[in-house]
């Protein structure tokens, strides 16, 4: 069985139709409580979407214990129905906001102090691996892009690039923290598109080797991330 293609639509992200596909499934009885869903593979050709936006979509779910995911068993319904997406996303941002304000006024501190000595010691092999995830960011398109590692990239190069293996390795740490909390599927695909072209002026600062633009720059992209994150007009 075939239903209708998934297409992005404006407002939501393909993620998000894939979830309401999921609560079509419970609403007409195909899967019920404690019931395993069909396979990836399945949904993949039902739905004509990739395993990755399918997958995301049941992250979103198991983090509101909607689904479980049992090793080697698949995907099982753990309640009796799927909730909107207007509550998904309220609830994702009451619980994933704070934390993440929290980590980035931390790698604010460490990566905009990590951007002015990369912008002293980068040597140009360095420098270049700065600009790789950029030329990336052209590449791809948005909802692509944020299936993809290219941002962490980006701010482990400057972090390599510093010079001093202490912050290296506490960059990294809040990185991986950052990734943990969900960062990349609480903003929309416009703020996420918007959030990387705001690396360019931090590459710039450093490949002119000015310390201070470089710090500024970072700055002020954490600045942007925060606003993002932080306004009232938020989904929910």
């Amino acid at each position: 069985m075939r239903d209708e293609a998934l297409l992005p639509a404006p407002g939501l992200r393909l993620s998000e139709r894939v979830i309401e596909r999921i609560g079509r499934l419970v609403e007409a009885g195909e899967v019920r409580r404690d019931a395993r869903f069909p396979s990836e593979r399945a949904l993949e050709t039902r739905w004509g979407v990739s395993r990755l936006v399918i997958r995301e979509a049941f992250r979103a779910l198991e983090v509101q214990g909607v689904v479980e995911s049992r090793p080697g068993g698949g995907r099982f319904l753990r309640a009796d129905r799927v909730p909107d997406l207007a509550r998904l996303r309220r609830i994702r941002l009451e619980t994933g906001r704070v934390p993440l304000l929290r980590l980035w006024e931390a790698r604010e501190a460490v990566e905009a102090q990590a951007a002015a000595l990369a912008a002293l010691r980068a040597t140009p092999a360095q420098r270049d691996a700065i600009a790789r995830p950029l030329r990336l960011t052209e590449a791809l398109a948005p909802e692509a892009l944020r299936h993809t590692n290219v941002n962490a990239e980006f701010h482990l190069a400057i972090a390599r690039a510093c010079g001093n293996p202490v912050l290296e390795e506490l960059i990294g740490d809040l990185i991986s923290r950052s990734q943990a909390e969900g960062f990349r599927h609480l903003l929309e695909v416009e703020d996420w598109s918007a959030l990387q072209a705001g690396h360019r002026p931090i590459l710039d600062a450093i490949a002119a080797r000015d310390p201070e633009a470089a710090r500024r720059s970072m700055a002020e992209h954490f600045a942007a991330l925060r606003r993002r994150l932080d306004r009232d007009d938020l989904p929910g």
